[in-house]
């Protein structure tokens, strides 16, 4: 995790509510990498259109109903869209 940069080239809303959970993609250089929050008390589950990631195989940080962190490579299809999970008061992120 120390690897992601702290400067962005361009920053894309993905979605999200105010207060309750948000996904934001950044580039640097030619990298995306694309963070989620749940802020809510339930799991959040979602289908997110990411097709600057179409077709790449990318590696996903996320937590485990639990609350552990886990890591895991996951492949996206040609259509960009991830189905992912976000457990209450956590998050992921995607490299």
């Amino acid at each position: 995790m120390r690897n992601i940069p702290t400067l962005w080239d361009e920053t894309r809303y993905i979605d999200g509510t105010p207060g309750k959970y948000s996904i934001i993609a950044r580039r640097s250089g030619q990298k995306w990498y694309v963070a989620g929050v749940n802020a809510e008390k339930e799991a959040k589950k979602l289908t997110i259109q990411l097709p600057m990631f179409s077709n790449q195989k990318v590696t996903m940080y996320n937590d485990k109903n639990d609350g552990t962190p886990f890591m895991e490579t996951v492949t996206i299809p040609e259509d960009g869209e991830l189905s992912v999970t976000i457990q209450p008061n956590g998050g992921f992120i995607l490299k």
